[in-house]
Parts: structure tokens; sequence; C-alpha cells
């Protein structure tokens, strides 16, 4: 099946606060020396997500769904 949708015209996530523009969020993390490839004490970055840059809340990548948006398929028992 091919779902092809102008990215328009599709609905912007926002920020609590409004914001509508995201940037990435690194964590760094300390490598010790003992575990570091390098023998040497290091240091690397872990994407940790993406947050608002009007307040800095991290967001999450899947939108959280409003009740009156879940499905409407209901379940029902048989005969």
């Amino acid at each position: 099946m091919d779902i092809s949708r102008n990215i328009d015209n599709l609905r912007d996530r926002t920020c609590e606060c409004g914001g509508k523009i995201f940037t990435h969020a690194l964590a760094l993390k300390e490598i010790p020396s003992l575990y570091s490839p390098s023998g040497k004490y290091e240091t690397i970055m872990s994407h940790i997500g993406f947050v608002c840059i009007g307040c800095g809340k991290r967001m999450s990548l899947r939108p959280e769904v409003e009740e009156k948006e879940k499905s409407m398929l209901t379940l029902v028992k048989g005969n």
C-alpha cells in the first residue's frame, strides 16, 4: 500500500509552550581509560532525543494520542 502525503498538509507537533522548533539533544558520557579503545579517558555523545528551543522540554518521538483520536473500533464477542 502506497500512502503519499504532502508534508505541508501534516499537522505540526508542538510543545506545551507552543513551540514548533526542536533541536537534537545529546548526553555526554564519560568512558574510563580502562574501557576506552584508545586506552585514554574519553567522552562520547549519546543522542537522547529532541528538545524545544523555546522552553527546553524534551519531546518524545511518539506523539501522545488524545482520547478522541484513539481508534473507534470496538471488538465484541460473536454469537
